[in-house]
């Protein structure tokens, strides 16, 4: 398969120049802190044969893939926050269900065998994992790649460069795996992909059953994944039917063509990506209400930190601090001994600066007296 760019350009740390190239770039990515996950493209183009990852699995595996970094290779228990995991929900209910999936469901992915030759890996991505039970954000995952998943990124010489921005935006998990595709091949000369329907549906993890007219499966998998893309990418996906012969003429294959963005649509996705969630869909669909704000009343009110029970606390900000950082003690306990610290400076304290006097509160009291 081509190459993107020549490995030789890729800056590597001394000591690190043994790691297959997907992991190289995973070591650029840690050491310049980028916003971006190093996927193998074994694993981009790998089709499911049991089941189906969920949009929060492939989200919660891009991000397990980024915490591990150039070391995802090696047999090493890793570990990451729940925080970390969930992305931008609030709860942690789905991490379980979530890493269930991961160690339950089955993709082929093509690689080499021992022996150099050709090969298809069948296996779960992860060999185990083992959640903390306590709810806060501090908990952990701890997590270990299966043995081939392991093989596989340690021989990967091609690679797609995943935005996590946009991933975390992404709500169909076949947009998600488009988007993967599109990652991978958008700095190649051909940026053409041609699968069977069938092909394609495995790869995008259709369910068996779903989507059975061609029709269907255009209005519901590729036009909405294409809106999505289109909308939050840096580049543009287009398809193309290619028919069959006989009655009716069936589309047989598809051929898909991801197109980078002109500038001025690169400034406006960047600008769609900063926005609220809410109301994404409607702006992509163009349905959108255009509302005339009328002017604001030049009355501010100063959100200070409360004074009374934090049950009773209407600033999410302040109850979303504790619980990811409180280290799992009582949330009025902690905010007592913040009161008592900070004394008559509180009443200087609001909005961002209070918050972030908070977190830090919070995470040296954690670290002082341990977790609860």
């Amino acid at each position: 398969m081509e190459l993107d760019s020549n490995p030789s350009e890729i800056e590597v740390t001394p000591g690190l120049e043994g790691l297959s190239r997907t992991l190289r770039v995973a070591e650029v990515i840690r050491r310049k802190d980028l916003d971006f996950v190093s996927k193998p493209g074994e694993l981009v183009e790998s089709e499911f044969e049991t089941g189906s990852l969920s949009a929060a699995a492939r989200k919660a595996f891009a991000l397990m893939l980024r915490k591990a970094g150039p070391d995802a290779g090696e047999t090493k228990t890793f570990t990451i926050t729940k925080k970390e995991l969930r992305g931008s929900h609030k709860g942690n209910e789905r991490i379980q269900p979530v890493m269930d999936e991961l160690l339950r469901v089955i993709v082929r992915i093509r690689t080499t065998s021992k022996k150099g030759k050709p090969a298809v890996m069948s296996q779960s991505l992860l060999a185990s994992c083992v959640e903390e039970i306590s709810e806060d954000g501090m908990s952990v995952v701890e997590f270990e790649f299966s043995d081939n998943f392991k093989r596989v990124i340690q021989r990967s010489d091609y690679y797609a460069r995943v935005n996590l921005g946009v991933m975390l935006a992404l709500q169909s998990r076949y947009s998600l795996t488009l988007y993967d595709l599109g990652c991978l091949i958008i700095n190649r000369q051909n940026r053409v992909v041609k699968m069977t329907v069938e092909e394609l549906r495995r790869k995008l993890g259709v369910p068996e059953g779903s989507f059975k007219n061609f029709a269907e499966f255009r209005r519901d998998v590729l036009a909405k994944s294409k809106a999505e893309i289109d909308q939050l990418a840096d580049f543009l996906v287009e398809w193309e039917e290619v028919r069959g012969a006989g009655r009716g003429r069936p589309v047989v294959a598809v051929k898909l063509t991801f197109s980078p963005k002109e500038p001025g649509e690169q400034e406006a996705t960047a600008k769609e990506l900063d926005r609220p969630k809410v109301g994404r869909k409607a702006r992509r669909d163009g349905t959108a209400e255009q509302i005339v704000a009328m002017p604001a009343p030049r009355i501010t009110t100063r959100k200070l930190f409360p004074t009374d029970s934090l049950h009773f606390c209407g600033d999410q900000t302040i109850l979303t601090i504790v619980s990811d950082f409180g280290g799992g003690w009582d949330k009025d306990l902690v905010a007592e001994a913040y009161r008592k610290q900070m004394g008559p400076k509180l009443e200087t304290l609001s909005g961002q600066a209070l918050y972030k006097s908070w977190e830090g509160f919070c995470k040296g009291f954690v670290k002082a007296r341990g977790r609860a």
